[in-house]
């Protein structure tokens, strides 16, 4: 089965600072073949602080990537849905539908409750994602607004019908049960272990899901060869699992779902994807043909901690090495 693979487009990796560049990465992205960009969704940074930290707005972003693409996909990864007005949002995320040509895909999330408390301020407690998101489709459904005697109707409609793809980033166990019974897709972060993915897409096929509407977030660095990727991931991953760790786990203001483990080797050698080809596509052929997954998104920024030079060499290389290797027909007797 092919695999998609997607790229973040708008957490200051790759695409660095400002619309010019991620514009840039984005027609990189589409040349060597990846399915999709992704942008995350934050606002609000801590001062003096790493624990949250403020990102671009992403639509604009994503509507600045649609105007120079023919093809690439425009997902989010994943839009704080509670925290947003529903009327704005369900209107914005529809005109880009159209802009794109019907390239948009909602990610949708949980915010953690530090990040909704300072986002809202003294306002009402946000509602919950299962109700903001069914008013979001409700309204790209032809769902009316009643105001002063009068119904009012909330436009335009998206231009994928009767919506875009909802992916959702769960917070538990009950969470993956709803969107596989609602039948939204999945987004597992990279911090997830193996182990755990493994479960949650059980977990979710079991319950009316299909294994590939799951997409799975992975850290990738790709060398030459194993020993040129280690090297060069070892003093990466401490800082990042130091810092995850720090965190509690929680990424991009996300509270997420399955079980995470800080331990650098243990994250080296099996959360994060780091190798020559031959490994990586070992990699990620045994996501595909043991889990049946089949969208990845890669994280060569290491949430900020890799080098620009490295992020851009570990892109080309997985393009131009890995994906050949994952589309021959006997990759899985190759690679094993």
């Amino acid at each position: 089965m092919l695999m998609r693979f997607g790229l973040p487009g708008g957490r200051g990796d790759l695409g660095g600072d400002g619309s010019t560049s991620t514009v840039e990465l984005a027609r990189v992205a589409e040349t060597l073949g990846y399915d999709s960009l992704w942008f995350t969704d934050g606002h609000l940074g801590t001062v003096g602080s790493r624990s949250v930290t403020s990102r671009p707005s992403p639509l604009p972003l994503a509507a600045a990537v649609a105007t120079a693409t023919g093809r690439i996909g425009l997902g989010f990864t994943a839009l704080h849905l509670p925290l947003h007005d529903p009327i704005r949002l369900a209107a914005d995320l529809a005109t880009l539908d159209h802009l794109s040509g019907g390239r948009v895909i909602v990610g949708v999330g949980w915010p953690v409750a530090s990040y909704a408390a300072a986002y809202q301020g003294d306002g009402p407690a946000p509602s919950e994602l299962p109700d903001a998101l069914d008013t979001l489709i409700g309204y790209w459904r032809g769902r009316t607004r009643p105001a002063g005697g009068a119904q009012y109707r909330v436009g335009p409609s998206p231009l994928q019908q009767p919506h875009p793809p909802i992916e959702v980033a769960p917070r538990s166990q009950e969470s993956i049960v709803w969107a596989a019974s609602h039948g939204h897709r999945l987004l597992l972060p990279a911090v997830t272990t193996t182990e755990s993915v493994a479960a949650c897409v059980a977990l979710y096929t079991a319950n009316g899901g299909q294994a590939a509407d799951v997409r799975v977030e992975r850290f990738c660095l790709v060398a030459e060869n194993d020993e040129a990727a280690r090297e060069r991931a070892t003093p990466i991953v401490v800082r990042l699992t130091r810092r995850l760790a720090a965190l509690g786990g929680d990424e991009h203001g996300h509270q997420i779902a399955g079980d995470s483990d800080f331990d650098p080797a243990r994250f080296q050698d099996d959360t994060a994807v780091v190798g020559g080809p031959t490994s990586v596509a070992r990699r990620m052929a045994a996501l595909r043909d043991d889990l049946g997954v089949v969208r990845v998104n890669l994280r060569p920024s290491f949430s900020g901690t890799a080098s620009l030079a490295m992020q851009q060499s570990t892109v080309r290389m997985f393009a131009g090495k890995v994906v050949p290797l994952l589309a021959q027909p006997s990759v899985h007797r190759v690679i094993r």
